[in-house]
């Protein structure tokens, strides 16, 4: 009989393990596990973050050098008016180059954005599909900053469809 208690005692106590185990230790180890996880992801990303610090700071570095170029690229003069006829002079002499005739010039009035002026001028006049390429390149690769806010192309003649009459609004950036 004290053998069968015995027995019956060891029974139940590898049960309990058994049941302890399975019920407490097991989630217990899964929850371990997920947050060890969690934590091993979040220090992996820390490490990126601190290996790619050298990186970030060299292109903040090639960042205000180019800020610094932008700058020399804006109109210089000191007022709208003067500003207004800066950015007529560039327009006409590139629009002389690519061999475009200008009709109608007008200035527009200056738009502020911030610390800066927009220096609209509106253009219109007439020219091949070839000339107002060119044109166009070269408003892109003028040392100015120009931005070419409207751009209007009609077909003057349907026998000659490379005939194109243009109407263009061309903004020059300048500092307050």
């Amino acid at each position: 009989m004290k053998r069968n208690r015995y027995i019956i005692l060891v029974l139940f106590f590898v049960c309990s393990v058994y049941l302890f185990e399975l019920y407490v230790l097991s989630p217990a180890t899964e929850n371990n596990r997920e947050s060890l996880d969690k934590k091993y992801k979040t220090l992996q990303q820390y490490e990126y973050v601190i290996s790619g610090s050298g990186t970030i700071e060299d292109e903040l570095k090639v960042l205000i050098a180019g800020m610094k170029n932008i700058e020399k690229r804006l109109i210089a003069e000191k007022s709208d008016f003067l500003a207004s006829a800066r950015v007529q002079r560039e327009i006409s002499g590139l629009a002389g180059k690519a061999g475009l005739n200008i009709a109608v010039t007008r200035p527009l009035n200056a738009v502020k954005l911030n610390d800066y002026s927009a220096i609209p001028v509106y253009f219109e006049g007439n020219g091949n599909i070839k000339q107002v390429s060119e044109f166009l390149k070269s408003v892109e690769a003028n040392p100015l900053i120009l931005k070419i806010d409207k751009l209007s192309l009609n077909i003057t003649n349907m026998q000659k469809p490379d005939e194109l009459r243009f109407k263009i609004q061309i903004s020059g950036l300048s500092r307050i």
